[in-house]
């Protein structure tokens, strides 16, 4: 079969037997792993630390090491952040703010829509730049996220505000590692999908990288306009590096951050990168009962369904399993921020403040919407965004 938009590969008369032979091998690469995981524990506790410390840039133009925030509340306060550290003291950066208590609107930090930030030579090698600064306190454990400078409402260059965000984020939680964690099946049936090529599998390689979810909450302050107000957040965080993530191969992707009232976690998605996947269902349940993280199985969401012409939906559903439980998810989202990422400006990403229903049970928190950007920089005029 063609696949559709000529981008998402669909299954062919080999797909049965190609899925039987990843499945096959990804199930001898866990058991590999599993084992190490048991008999070399000292190693891994030392490992807990390389991995939250900033990580060294490789040689590649497009090297990448990036750690991002994203929590909200039951009142729909939200705070999301991000520092991604590239070649050439270039962070791409970016914060938003809504604290309920001060504002419904939503505040941005001043650069945005463009996250094109960067570092003095005293911050090389951090998570920081522009005021904005992130820093692992205790491996797995904490963090500390501050802010200090101007931030302005969303859409409205009329007036700049004096934010000081002084919030650290802890967990107790399991993390969850998308290289080892994630379930077979759902990876052998992306791959099968795929067409088989030396070229497919050296991409494989090339464009791996590094990424681990962890769920966990914010407590803090900020200090708006010289008036504190409290910051309490449920927040899922994440960390990314590799030899190289370059936007252009990227089509699109949806991840769902959800918070539910019984303190259960969950973040579930579809990712489209043709030069590996055209379709990846990724994601993973964090329950709070048994403080134990379940791979998502299965996803019945397709990306091509879903705003595939740049305008992702605010209003819908969809269901995702575990190996324990069928999940269906309403989404409604009521904020719909958007930036740019890239030298080029080649990444739109759509990041959206949601209220969730999850069989039956209320939720909170963001969808982030990613989409390739043909159309450069947008325009700025006053209060108005016209694209060139």
């Amino acid at each position: 079969m063609q696949p559709i938009f000529g981008i998402y590969e669909q299954k062919n008369c080999y797909y049965v037997l190609k899925f039987g032979v990843m499945w096959c091998l990804l199930i001898i690469r866990k058991i590999r792993q599993t084992l190490f995981r048991i008999f070399g524990k000292q190693y891994d506790e030392s490992k807990y630390a390389n991995l939250e410390k900033p990580q060294p840039l490789s040689s590649n133009v497009h090297a990448v090491d990036a750690v991002y925030f994203n929590g909200t509340n039951s009142k729909l306060s939200w705070l999301v952040c991000g520092t991604a550290r590239r070649k050439n003291n270039l962070v791409n950066g970016f914060l938003y703010l809504k604290v309920s208590d001060f504002s419904e609107k939503l505040l941005v930090s001043p650069r945005l829509p463009d996250t094109c930030m960067i570092q003095t030579e005293a911050e090389l090698g951090s998570y920081e730049a522009e005021g904005l600064k992130l820093t692992p306190l205790k491996p797995m454990k904490s963090w500390k996220i501050e802010y200090t400078g101007k931030m302005r409402y969303e859409n409205d260059y009329s007036q700049d505000i004096d934010v000081k965000l002084d919030a650290t984020w802890t967990s107790d939680l399991p993390y969850f590692n998308f290289a080892s964690d994630m379930d077979s099946k759902s990876v052998a049936r992306a791959m099968a999908k795929e067409q088989w090529t030396r070229e497919h599998f050296k991409n494989l390689k090339k464009y791996h990288q590094t990424h681990y979810e962890h769920f966990g909450a914010i407590n803090g302050k900020v200090k708006i306009n010289g008036t504190n107000y409290p910051l309490t957040l449920d927040c899922m965080r994440d960390h990314s590096f590799g030899e190289q993530r370059d936007w252009k191969n990227f089509h699109r992707y949806v991840m769902h951050f959800i918070h539910l009232e019984n303190g259960d976690r969950i973040t579930v998605g579809v990712i489209c990168m043709p030069i590996t996947f055209s379709s990846l269902e990724a994601g993973f349940v964090s329950l709070a009962r048994e403080r134990c993280n379940y791979p998502i199985t299965s996803v019945n969401f397709n990306l091509y369904q879903h705003g595939e012409q740049g305008s992702p939906p605010i209003d819908y559903a969809f269901q995702f399993t575990t190996g324990k439980e069928v999940y269906v998810v309403k989404v409604l989202a009521v904020a719909c921020p958007e930036f740019y990422i890239g030298k080029d400006s080649e990444c739109r990403i759509v990041e959206q403040l949601c209220n969730f229903e999850v069989n039956g049970l209320k939720g909170w928190g963001a969808a982030e919407w990613q989409y390739k950007n043909f159309d450069g920089f947008p325009v700025l005029l006053t209060n108005k965004v016209i694209a060139k």
